[in-house]
């Protein structure tokens, strides 16, 4: 049985590949308690070469756990931290963890558009001139917290990090694709159960995307919402259903259908190229660890 108070199952990455989807279809499950809020974020201050707060603080979104067998949390960016972050939780909790990939280029695009819709990046800035940006961040400051907003061509090079995640947790760490979540959701939640021992009948996938890239009318309301958001941080994480309540009543007043724009030829082709070799290098590290079915923008 789990410590109540820490994860045994953590699905580390990555972000826009529907990994908001896999948590709220398992935080359903009655064998599943959830964090109190999707990303705790607590092994992000690893990537960031930054001290671990006290593990009290990590402790204190579990503290629902009423027996559950299966005890979850789900931040994306830990991926990003690799070796390090990876020692970190297995050191502090060890448990089982998942990584979803997507095609990179697509999770490209919906990273960019996210940044835009939440006014983090210019709305008249193009994927190129994005692309440019990305490209002009040296490796030894891609995890400066203040370059975040330009990971995106980054944050597709999953070759960079996969062995690390896959060295850290032999035999417990699943790589599920983006792909076969959109065909066949029902098929990946249930082998997800399979994994972790738990019933598959009660996992479900809802009707509508989880944590799209929405627009927003007010974009100066949208700024001042994000600082209350981040000042407020402490309290929604100690009372989750007045996050969740004060969220969907603040969307429904501002919150709008992101406008998108398809990508440029010449982007295209610029963002395969830098792809290719990435895509490649997982190729190899994924059939060495004995995924044979990939999916074709791999294989």
């Amino acid at each position: 049985m789990p410590d109540q108070n820490l994860p045994n199952f953590i699905i580390v990455g990555v972000s826009r590949a529907g990994t908001t989807t896999v948590f709220n279809a398992l935080a359903s499950h009655p064998q599943v308690c959830s964090s109190t809020t999707k990303e705790t974020r607590y092994f992000q201050a690893i990537r960031y070469r930054e001290p671990l707060p006290p593990v009290s603080e990590y402790q204190a979104y579990f503290r629902r756990w009423a027996g559950e067998p299966i005890t979850m949390e789900c931040t994306p960016d830990y991926f990003y931290g690799g070796a390090a972050t990876a020692a970190a939780i297995k050191e502090t909790c060890d448990p089982r963890v998942m990584i979803i990939l997507r095609e990179p280029i697509s999770r490209l695009m919906s990273f960019f558009r996210f940044m835009q819709a939440r006014l983090q990046v210019p709305a008249d800035m193009t994927l190129q001139q994005y692309v440019d940006r990305c490209q002009a961040v040296p490796d030894a400051e891609i995890n400066d917290r203040v370059n975040n907003v330009y990971t995106g061509l980054w944050g597709g090079q999953y070759a960079r990090y996969v062995d690390d995640w896959l060295a850290a947790f032999p035999g417990r760490c699943d790589i599920y694709f983006f792909d076969d979540l959109v065909t066949n959701p029902s098929a990946v939640l249930a082998d997800i159960c399979r994994r972790l021992e738990i019933d598959p009948a009660p996992a479900a996938v809802g009707t509508e995307a989880d944590n799209t890239s929405a627009g927003y009318r007010s974009p100066a309301a949208q700024r001042l919402a994000a600082t209350a958001a981040k000042r407020s941080r402490r309290i929604f994480r100690r009372y989750p259903a007045l996050y969740t309540a004060t969220r969907r009543a603040y969307e429904a007043i501002n919150q709008r259908d992101a406008a998108t724009t398809p990508i440029e030829p010449t982007a295209q082709r610029m963002v395969s190229a830098i792809y290719q070799p990435w895509n490649e290098r997982l190729a190899g590290q994924l059939h060495e660890a004995g995924y044979a079915d990939l999916p074709t923008w791999i294989s």
